[in-house]
């Protein structure tokens, strides 16, 4: 197609219909996109099906007690322990 050659009045209507078909595809890309993006947003909120809870931990019975305070020995030693200065065997159960 050589431009040079054309009259103005063809080149005003291929830039019209350069306009038209242009438009047309971007709507087209926008609609598609939109339609991703609702997939991928109800992928993202969606829980899995295959979750499965957490596994509970065990019980674990008590091993040291002070009146009303109870530790398992598991984890950081408790402040009660660690204030009064008694060693942990004299809270042992």
């Amino acid at each position: 197609m050589n431009l040079d050659s054309m009259t103005i009045e063809q080149l005003a209507e291929l830039r019209d219909e350069v306009i038209q078909t242009l438009s047309n595809k971007v709507a087209a890309r926008q609609k598609e996109l939109s339609s991703e993006a609702e997939r991928l947003d109800a992928l993202v909120t969606s829980k899995p099906s295959t979750s499965r809870p957490s596994p509970k931990r065990p019980e674990r019975p008590v091993k040291y007690r002070d009146g009303e305070n109870e530790w398992t020995g598991v984890g950081t030693k408790p402040a009660w322990a660690k204030l009064k200065g008694d060693t942990l065997e004299s809270y042992k159960v």
